[in-house]
């Protein structure tokens, strides 16, 4: 049996169920079912175009699992944030989550590489290496 894409409003929904988990309420927390199938939801409509952007645009290739997780941390992360008004609005909130998520990844790389020690070792050498080479014979100014 083929799987059933969610709908805009089914979208919504969830995103409405994920603010609503409180102490108060049983929310999605209580419902690991609901996240599930949202995963799954991510992995069929978003990843793949997830992975296609990052790749096109900072030549990454990603897990596919590693993506439909983001997808749900970055809804968890924004519950209450302007992303998740917009989302709740929009007419197309799978192609907004989409970019969102995308963008958020390109970040997340470009911080990770600009961090790593061995890149800054390696500007150092070129930064060092295009510097004018020192005249044979010694400091400038002795004769040769």
């Amino acid at each position: 049996m083929p799987e059933i894409d969610w709908t805009n409003d089914e979208l919504r929904t969830f995103l409405t169920a994920l603010r609503s988990g409180d102490v108060f309420t049983r929310g999605v927390d209580a419902d690991d079912d609901y996240r599930t199938c949202f995963l799954a939801q991510a992995r069929r409509r978003i990843v793949p175009e997830i992975r296609t952007r990052v790749l096109a645009e900072v030549g990454a290739t990603l897990d596919p699992n590693g993506v439909a997780a983001i997808v749900l941390e970055v809804l968890e992360d924004n519950t209450w944030g302007a992303e998740r008004t917009w989302l709740m609005v929009t007419a197309d909130p799978w192609g907004y989550l989409t970019g969102f998520v995308a963008a958020e990844i390109r970040k997340a790389y470009r911080k990770a590489r600009h961090s790593n020690a061995d890149d800054k070792a390696l500007k150092g050498i070129e930064k060092a290496s295009s510097r004018q080479s020192i005249e044979a014979g010694g400091e400038a100014g002795e004769a040769a």
